[in-house]
């Protein structure tokens, strides 16, 4: 049923439904509350993959948690999927890019360009 629903998103809903895993993502490998969770992602051209860097402000102190086994494959598979679209719908190609969420949950992005 998921593959069916996603034939039928444009491209601005495809991507969200990407960011919302890479947030849920993030948000699985943190315990307790927080303050912010950060992540970013640089795109590795010569490799044709991307690298994430994942860090968590608890308590007022930046720490950076240990993450479950294959965090980094999902991350990179989700942001090379999402890369793709980007490209295809708007022609850019980020080179890296930084997902916060606040204690509330809401998300915030920056994308950079070449």
């Amino acid at each position: 049923m998921m593959q069916k629903r996603s034939l039928e998103m444009n491209p601005i809903e495809k991507q969200a439904e990407i960011m919302t895993e890479l947030a849920q993502l993030m948000l699985d490998q943190v315990e307790g509350p927080y303050e912010f969770i950060t992540c970013e992602y640089e795109y590795v051209e010569r490799y044709s993959t991307v690298s994430s860097s994942l860090s968590v402000i608890q308590h007022g102190t930046q720490k950076y948690p240990d993450t479950a086994a294959g965090y980094a494959i999902d991350n990179a598979e989700l942001c090379t999927k999402l890369r793709g679209l980007m490209k295809c719908h708007t022609g850019g190609e980020w080179t890296s890019f930084t997902l916060s969420l606040d204690a509330g949950g809401k998300a915030k992005t920056k994308f950079y360009y070449y």
